[in-house]
């Protein structure tokens, strides 16, 4: 009895990584929201409102992410010169997940986080010399 019982929780563990993978590979990832903290100054305008300080045609408002299969990642975008940070010879990034974490090659310090139907994202830079944290939401389409 014992040995039927741990067969089927390997199973349901092993089902379950495969519907997260699943789910994660068969949608794409478009951005919902970004806050920043603490509020930063654009111009004349404040807000913690980072996608509408951007504005809504930026990079950072059509930003899509897209997981493959074969484990390759990709985000892209189609604001205005968006292109100008594409570098064809780079090598591409590619993604694993451990539990809920999605680790991204490229940026291996800050990987997403999924939930449902939502990955969450938070970046840490300074500008200005002030220090930004940046969480950034994205929903499965």
């Amino acid at each position: 009895m014992k040995n039927l019982l741990l067969i089927l929780a390997i199973c349901l563990t092993l089902s379950c990584k495969k519907d997260l993978d699943k789910k994660l590979t068969t949608n794409n990832w478009n951005i919902e929201s970004a806050k920043i903290n603490p509020a930063m100054t654009i111009g004349t305008k404040s807000s913690t409102n980072y996608l509408e300080l951007m504005g809504p045609a930026s990079c950072a408002a059509t930003t899509t992410l897209t997981f493959s299969e074969d484990g390759i990642f990709t985000s892209s975008a189609n604001g205005a010169l968006c292109d100008r940070f594409y570098d064809p010879k780079a090598a591409p990034a590619t993604w694993s997940r451990e539990g809920n974490q999605i680790i991204i090659s490229s940026m291996t310090g800050s990987p997403y986080t999924i939930k449902g139907n939502k990955l969450t994202h938070t970046t840490t830079f300074t500008s200005g010399g002030t220090t930004y944290t940046l969480a950034e939401v994205y929903k499965a389409k």
